[in-house]
């Protein structure tokens, strides 16, 4: 699936020091780490819409 869309998040020094820290701990890319964790969102009202925007 090609990945065209950005997501830009602001964080505090904390947050992101974390968020670094244990992308660098699992040898990853934050970007990968977020990717990962967006895929464990709980299935439901959200994909229902995605789909619904492919069909309608």
């Amino acid at each position: 699936m090609p990945r065209n869309k950005l997501l830009r998040v602001r964080l505090s020094d904390r947050e992101f020091d974390k968020l670094k820290t244990f992308a660098d701990s699992t040898d990853r890319q934050i970007s990968e780490v977020v990717r990962d964790y967006i895929k464990r969102l709980p299935k439901g009202l959200a994909e229902s819409a995605y789909t619904d925007q492919k069909t309608g």
